[in-house]
């Protein structure tokens, strides 16, 4: 049992020596603490799960005989028995020298010492390049990966002499990289014969923003003392004192480069050829590009071909050979991702033709085939060596411990709400991209910025995770951890989104924007986040210092962040980064620096004092932020997009564990403690699985019938509504408009934070009764004038009051809980979009101008009428044949309900004839949260009396999917008057609506609605009948002089 509060186990420069009990599905026990390493299985989450703390549990080392001969298990068993005999059978001076300076070296102070992950992935990748090959044990592990390389592809070329070492986000990669830089290095200079040792040294990233970050692998020639020196051979104290001379050569053997290098370019000047621009025999234009050789002669120029060459890979995941196309969804850019993956790995197959390829050396935390690269998905890369996942990362301190949500006051059963936010309210997250919204604009009216468009679950998330930022800001840190001072930077918040619009619709929640009126006038609107807020809550006006960033490609294209203000109020930060830039680079022109730079200067710098972003409090992003973003003052992370695999949300989550202080704790021998806050992440299991073959399906022609074209139906295609009427009264009336609901069971009042590795808990809550419920109506009534009413009427108080006392008694009368009986409950409709709010609101005062009102409707100007005539389509579902339809087929959505209304409709005498909605065009729009939206009924019917007159019949059939009294108000309040009032224009019958609940109820149901509109037929003819009856009494009486009517008169 642990006899301290300090959930750490392990120290981080000793291998791990206890666990926590871990069960094949992840889940963790912190009350059961094992001793010895916990044994590697490759199915097992990399992110410690959880669960209630329980006795007796069942623990992975319990079957070490299982997993003991996995191909990691095997290494560690072999790695610790070298190391603990003092790395015998090291004949080379130079290794022994760097293994003493490094991993025992009594010298060494404290914080320069290497972590135990580090120092197992360096004696690894030593162990496989001089010992292996000399013992039993060791050449049948090499033979193990030369059979596993072997499954990148059937060409020899294709199978690289890779090694992949798997390391927790912060766990320390590129203190390796520079580690095994220098092995081979001083190798080298010191047995130049020697083929073990590499004579260059290729590092390549996934992008700029690391590659960058990467240069610290390059020897600054400037300095020669670690603390002012930029290279992390003397940064971290990785260069023995005997060997700092011979550091100079390295810099002209080593190249530090990203995979798009790899890409072909145009070529230019004296390369290009005479036809480049010239037209071809197509018409396109003549473009000649590098080829195979060209490049690498631009990436290697200064190497010599056929010499011995290392490759150290970075986030060494997107490196494969596809064996799929792959898709890009929602979940993940499978497609994209295998073209970037094949250039990386066709650039590095390309070298190893040059060059003696001696080792490819893969380092990431989820060296992982994604699902849609033909490989079994989620599968660990073949030629993994060693592993430090997320877990002993963990429970060895080398990463803040993360607080994730596991309870709440929601209905939900599997999860937390927050846990898969997403999930819960990507239906009415906006999809397209800002790109695509300005390109629609672009024959509009001047764009002007509209109000933040968010589900009332994300903003009520917001306001809660914020709520808790601020607690942590105030210094309310858990036990153990370091308090913040007056040295300390601000902690960090940060929300990923799945694409620019909603990153821009966040953004605008938390740090405000500005608003142009219809004159022209802009005014300010502060963010609802104070500490996140970009204006200044009482003044409105700009801060100096913004403290909430947007990035994403559309912040670089049209945020407007990176301006000349940007550059004048950043200006010393700037005038500093530029020096630096200078000095580093002194072959390069300053006025190259492009805004993007700065703005990838600004986020690199995130809570580093004295740079670009040492203010920045709040980053919104759209997957940049997944890799290679290394800042140490991230606490609070917010996940808003889809995650399609255990790779990504460690990669996301990742952001927030990286430690801020590395200080042992003199009692324990322990880091002290971390904690990292992080919601809408879902860490799940994925496990490999097979891919396989799809069958092509069936497919069956849907069409009108020729012969049947007496039974065509024809109908309105409308797009929207206008309204006639003469009141200018405001007043309303809520009678008959549907309740607004506040769903308290899918939304959490109240989420439990806890970890895998303590029993520790924190709270995320609503806090309700920091509102009044005059606050609420105060605030709906503005949201309800700014989007109505102009300017001029905003500021008419007479009109303000009016509204206010309309709010109030929608507030009081339509405002409904569900799950909740305390009305404290009802101001919980703050954090919701106010858009469909202010519908609501609007309905009932629409509704009291009824009398005076005239629903008219607005048709598609080219296709005012819709025809069964022109149905025509394919589909692979199921159909059932018809007789009285001018279709030939019904679609069947599910397996019967559609068949039993078809066969229905076809018994019932009245029915003259019918059409499944499908590829028919017919729909009723509506309104909901302030987007327009489209009601596809069931069934249109037609209906003929014995008199001859006809009507036509919108059904629905089992419900509506969801909307349903929106829907139902549409229909009713708009569609079915608007078209009324205009079939004898239009040249229609009348129209009906019904709908059915209760398919086994379908034919009394149907028959009993068909009876009740041939009754009203009866009825209305009976009427008529009568009327003119009376009119002709009246007539006879006008005309006979003689009747007694005129006598009396």
């Amino acid at each position: 049992m642990r006899t301290d509060d300090n959930p750490i186990l392990n120290a981080p420069y000793a291998e791990p020596a206890r666990h926590y009990a871990t069960d094949l599905q992840g889940n963790l026990n912190y009350k059961d603490i094992r001793e010895g390493r916990r044994v590697f299985t490759p199915d097992v989450p990399q992110v410690p799960l959880g669960q209630q703390a329980q006795s007796g549990m069942f623990d992975l080392n319990d079957l070490k005989s299982e997993f003991g001969e996995h191909l990691i298990n095997q290494m560690r068993e072999h790695i610790r028995e070298w190391r603990q005999s003092g790395y015998r059978g090291v004949t080379s001076r130079v290794t022994r020298d760097l293994l003493t300076h490094w991993f025992a070296n009594p010298e060494r102070a404290s914080h320069q010492k290497l972590f135990f992950a580090q120092q197992e992935a360096i004696e690894t990748a030593i162990w496989l390049n001089e010992l292996a090959e000399r013992s039993n044990a060791g050449t049948h592990i090499l033979t193990q990966l030369r059979q596993r390389h072997a499954t990148a592809g059937d060409d020899p070329a294709d199978q690289l002499p890779r090694l992949a070492f798997k390391m927790a986000t912060g766990s320390g990669k590129t203190v390796v990289m520079a580690c095994l830089i220098l092995y081979h290095y001083l190798n080298r200079r010191e047995y130049r014969n020697d083929t073990r040792y590499c004579d260059y040294f290729l590092v390549v990233a996934p992008g700029i923003t690391i590659r960058d970050r990467l240069k610290v692998l390059i020897p600054d020639p400037r300095h020669e003392s670690p603390q002012d020196a930029q290279d992390y051979y003397r940064q971290r104290y990785l260069l023995p004192p005997a060997y700092r001379a011979a550091l100079g050569e390295l810099a002209h053997r080593l190249i530090v480069t990203h995979y798009h290098e790899f890409l072909p370019r145009q070529l230019s000047g004296n390369k290009k050829t005479p036809f480049d621009g010239k037209l071809d025999e197509a018409g396109n234009k003549v473009r000649h590009c590098e080829d195979e050789h060209l490049i690498l002669r631009r990436v290697l120029g200064r190497f010599k071909s056929g010499r011995r060459l290392l490759v150290i890979n970075d986030e060494a995941h997107h490196c494969y050979l596809p064996r799929a196309k792959g898709k890009d969804t929602e979940l993940d850019n499978s497609e994209t991702e295998n073209e970037r993956a094949a250039i990386w790995f066709s650039g590095i197959r390309a070298v190893a033709q040059r060059f003696k390829l001696r080792a490819v050396y893969d380092l990431s935390a989820t060296p992982y085939y994604l699902s849609g690269s033909g490989y079994p998905a989620y599968s660990l890369f073949p030629w993994t060596v060693s592993d430090f996942g997320l877990i002993e990362a963990i429970e060895s301190g080398l990463v803040k411990i993360p607080f994730l949500p596991v309870d709440d006051s929601s209905h939900a059963i599997d999860e937390p709400i927050l846990k898969n936010l997403y999930e819960h309210c990507k239906g009415e997250l906006p999809r397209k991209g800002q790109r695509k919204l300005r390109k629609d604009a672009e024959d509009d009216a001047p764009a002007t910025e509209a109000a933040p468009h968010l589900p009332g679950i994300v903003r009520s998330a917001l306001e809660q995770f914020y709520a808790h930022y601020e607690e942590y800001e105030r210094g309310q840190r858990k036990q153990g951890e370091f308090r913040a001072d007056m040295f300390t930077a601000p902690p960090v918040f940060i929300v990923v989104c799945n694409n620019t619009t909603v990153s821009r619709e966040v953004f605008k929640e938390i740090a405000g924007y500005e608003r142009m009126d219809e004159h022209g006038q802009t005014t300010i609107v502060p963010g609802r986040l104070p500490l996140f807020s970009n204006f200044d809550v009482h003044t409105g006006r700009p801060l100096d210092r913004p403290p909430t960033l947007l990035i994403d490609s559309d912040a670089l294209e049209h945020s407007g962040q990176i301006d000349e203000s940007f550059k004048k109020v950043f200006a010393p930060e700037i005038e500093r980064f530029k020096r630096d830039y200078r000095q580093r680079h002194p072959d390069r022109s300053i006025e190259q620096l492009t805004d993007a730079d700065l703005l990838r200067e600004v986020v690199n710098t995130v809570g580093k004092p004295d740079t670009l972003g040492a203010h920045i409090r709040c980053v919104v992003s759209v997957s940049m932020l997944t890799e290679g973003w290394d800042a140490n003052t991230v606490t609070h992370v917010m996940g808003l997009r889809a995650f399609g695999s255990q790779l990504l949300c460690e990669q996301v989550a990742g952001r927030a564990l990286r430690r801020r202080h590395y200080l042992i704790d003199p009692k324990t021998g322990k880091f002290p403690p971390e904690y990292a806050h992080i919601i809408g992440v879902p860490f799940k299991l994925f496990k490999a699985g097979q891919s396989s073959v799809v069958d092509a399906p069936e497919y069956a022609t849907l069409r009108a019938l020729p012969e049947r074209a007496s039974l065509e139906i024809r109908f309105p295609n409308l797009v929207g509504y206008r309204l006639e009427t003469d009141s200018s009264a405001l007043k309303a009336d809520f009678s008959a408009t549907p309740d607004y609901f506040i769903d308290t069971t899918r939304q959490p009042l109240e989420t439990i934070l806890g970890t895998a590795v303590s029993g520790d808990t924190q709270t995320l809550r609503a806090r309700l009764e920091d509102l009044r419920d005059q606050q609420v109506i105060y605030t709906l009534t503005k949201e309800y004038l700014l989007r109505v009413h102009d300017e001029k009427q905003r500021n008419d108080l007479r009109l303000f009051q009016q509204v206010k006392t309309i709010v109030g008694q929608w507030y009081e009368q339509k405002l409904k809980l569900k799950g909740e009986d305390d009305p404290i409950y009802k101001r919980l409709v703050i954090y919701d979009d106010p858009q469909p709010i202010v519908e609501s609101i609007n309905r009932g005062i629409i509704a009291h101008a009824a009398e005076r009102e005239r629903v008219l409707p607005i048709l598609n100007h080219y296709n005012p009428l819709g025809t069964t005539a022109h149905v025509f389509g394919h589909t692979s579902k199921k159909t059932w044949p018809t007789k009285k339809s001018h279709i030939n087929l019904v679609v069947a959505d599910t397996d019967a309900w559609e068949q039993i209304a078809a066969k229905t409709l076809e018994r019932i005498p009245a029915v003259e004839s019918y059409v499944k909605n499908a590829f028919l065009g017919f729909a009723i729009p509506y309104i909901q949260g302030g987007k327009e939206r489209e009601y596809l009924p069931d069934y249109l019917v037609r209906i003929r009396h014995a008199n001859g007159e006809t009507v036509n019949l919108i059904l629905e059939i089992t419900g509506f999917n969801k909307d349903k009294e929106l829907k139902r108000w549409a229909v009713r309040e708009r569609w079915l008057p608007a078209v009324n009032n205009m079939r004898q224009k239009l040249g229609l019958a009348p129209w009906h609506f019904a709908e059915i609940t209760d398919i086994d109820d379908i034919k009394p149901a149907l028959e009993r609605i068909v009876g009740d509109i041939v009754a009203e037929i009866d009825a209305r003819a009976a009427d008529t009948a009568l009327m003119h009856a009376q009119l002709h009494s009246l007539a006879r009486i006008w005309d006979n002089e003689d009747d007694e009517i005129w006598n009396d008169l």
